[in-house]
């Protein structure tokens, strides 16, 4: 009977480890709405500079909502590109007019370290330009 139970308690110790641990869990993405402000400006006809909003997300929807700007037409100029390289169709968002109040999205393209821009309305669409420069305050909601 002794053996008995020293061949059973064997082959129970040899059934309950000798496994390989398993990996840990990879974290989730998180959805993420950052708010950023900036400062643009219509430098000459067709030519416009101003800030830029790097943000590092993961595969998923980016979406941006215009929430104010100064620009005359209450409408900017927005895109979304890898890298920062505006590569117009390679962007997550490509080059396009937002008005205050709309949200507009996309789904990421490239490398996760993604850069927001905004331009003035008549840079990219015409109309008269502000002269001044223009201001403005968004989110990016996206996957980090």
């Amino acid at each position: 009977m002794k053996r008995t139970a020293i061949i059973a308690w064997a082959l129970l110790v040899a059934s309950c480890g000798g496994g390989s641990p398993s990996a840990p869990a990879q974290p989730q993405p998180v959805e993420t709405t950052e708010t950023f402000s900036g400062t643009t400006v219509q430098t000459g006809p067709g030519s416009c500079s101003g800030d830029s909003h790097n943000f590092t997300a993961q595969d998923g929807l980016i979406s941006v909502r215009l929430m104010a700007t100064t620009d005359p037409a209450s409408a900017l100029s927005v895109q979304v590109c890898p890298g920062g390289i505006d590569s117009g169709t390679n962007c997550s968002i490509a080059q396009q007019r937002i008005s205050v109040g709309q949200t507009l999205s996309g789904a990421r393209r490239g490398v996760a370290q993604q850069n927001l821009k905004l331009l003035p309305h008549s840079c990219v669409f015409g109309g008269t330009p502000a002269g001044a420069p223009v201001t403005y305050t968004v989110t990016a909601t996206y996957l980090k």
